[in-house]
């Protein structure tokens, strides 16, 4: 994929009224991170006329696949989340391979806030309403590894996975996510 075509890729998603901001590109040996605006910003730069929100949309370069970035962390900071691989897939699960501390782990993972999902019938319809799994229910299903959670997007649990690693209370994979549910 060529820079261009990055850029066509990206106004083709944009709703009426938005185009890419072309001087604020940010190349990378993997893709190009491009920044919509509405076009009266482009045209003004009066700050009134910006739209917020946004923090870019990274094109890969190999796949053409695009990535919304939010505004929650800096540019430097998405690109970070973006290289440490937490955004390789949209949907990923946690797959714990190995416990060395049974009782950390599960405090460790309850901070993700992971929830599961019960099924309810009323009135012919069916709800999936959410609950976050107790720190009992996340010990036992720790104790039959591997283990499997949902996790869903990485991008604002990025730092907590990162601190998993030098904590060594367990091991882990992030996976793709490829139809599991957690269900409770």
């Amino acid at each position: 994929m060529t820079k261009n075509q990055a850029i066509k890729l990206v106004q083709n998603q944009l709703p009426d009224g938005y185009d890419v901001m072309e001087d604020h590109i940010v190349e990378k040996e993997y893709g190009w991170l491009i920044f919509p605006q509405t076009q009266k910003y482009i045209e003004s730069q009066d700050p009134l006329d910006m739209a917020v929100g946004s923090g870019g949309t990274l094109v890969e370069k190999e796949s053409g696949r695009c990535i919304e970035f939010g505004s929650a962390y800096s540019t430097e900071t998405n690109l970070e989340i973006y290289e440490k691989g937490y955004l390789k897939y949209d949907n990923l699960d946690i797959l714990i391979t190995d416990v060395e501390d049974l009782i950390k782990t599960a405090e460790s993972l309850s901070k993700l806030g992971i929830t599961y999902v019960i099924s309810e019938e009323e009135c012919g319809e069916t709800w999936r309403i959410p609950q976050h799994y107790s720190l009992g229910q996340i010990k036992e299903k720790l104790r039959e590894l591997p283990c499997r959670f949902n996790l869903g997007s990485a991008y604002f649990i990025w730092e907590a996975l990162e601190r998993f690693k030098s904590q060594n209370y367990f091991r882990y994979e992030l996976v793709e996510n490829n139809g599991y549910t957690n269900w409770g």
